[in-house]
């Protein structure tokens, strides 16, 4: 098991956490239940610490007794009527400090019975983690989207990955929750911006 950078600085891990179960599991679909780490990227690995040898990706859990007759019974049902709140588009707006951090939290939102995939913002992800909206019905993730740093990976004694490989392997993270989310996320480099010039005013547009 390889982590996307090869240095870490330690403002950047969490360690010595744990899990009581229905927070994490692994990539073969396992509620995880036990020490775990984190990582600003948005990494999540088993273990207090980072251990080469024995550590594990970690996913965000998801509930296996959704059967697929239940989903089945969407897809027969698309007119149900939900008493939950649903999802809404939401278009990010990157900040300088946004920039000056070098990372960008996104959330991304699907029902389990299409491919439509849509970006939200952190309120509607805390609202899906707390299942005002139906856990049952959708499934979301959070990414942390590099946009800023070297463009490309950087060699002198050590490799120091460039923003699109970097993103890239959180496409690829993402893709063991959203296996669809490669076709939404189809530029590494969307909203990266070079912090050694100046941030135009209208980045986002």
């Amino acid at each position: 098991m390889r982590r996307f950078k090869t240095y870490y600085p330690i403002s950047e891990i969490t360690t010595d956490l744990y899990t009581s179960g229905k927070q994490w599991m692994t990539t073969d679909n396992v509620e995880y239940i036990g020490a775990y780490h984190k990582y600003l990227t948005g990494e999540v690995y088993t273990k207090a610490q980072w251990q080469p040898d024995q550590s594990a990706i970690l996913i965000s859990y998801i509930d296996q007794t959704i059967s697929n007759k239940n989903i089945s019974y969407f897809k027969l049902k698309p007119e149900i009527q939900l008493t939950r709140l649903s999802p809404t588009s939401h278009n990010v707006a990157v900040t300088v400090t946004d920039y000056n951090r070098g990372i960008l939290q996104r959330f991304f939102i699907k029902k389990r019975n299409d491919n439509v995939i849509i970006e939200i913002d952190k309120q509607q992800f805390d609202a899906w983690k707390s299942d005002q909206i139906d856990k049952k019905i959708y499934i979301a993730i959070e990414i942390a989207w590099y946009i800023a740093g070297p463009a490309n990976d950087v060699i002198t004694d050590i490799l120091v990955p460039g923003v699109s490989t970097l993103n890239k392997k959180q496409i690829q993270l993402a893709a063991n929750t959203i296996p669809e989310i490669a076709t939404y996320l189809t530029n590494p480099l969307q909203f990266y911006a070079d912090t050694e010039y100046t941030v135009p005013k209208d980045i986002n547009m």
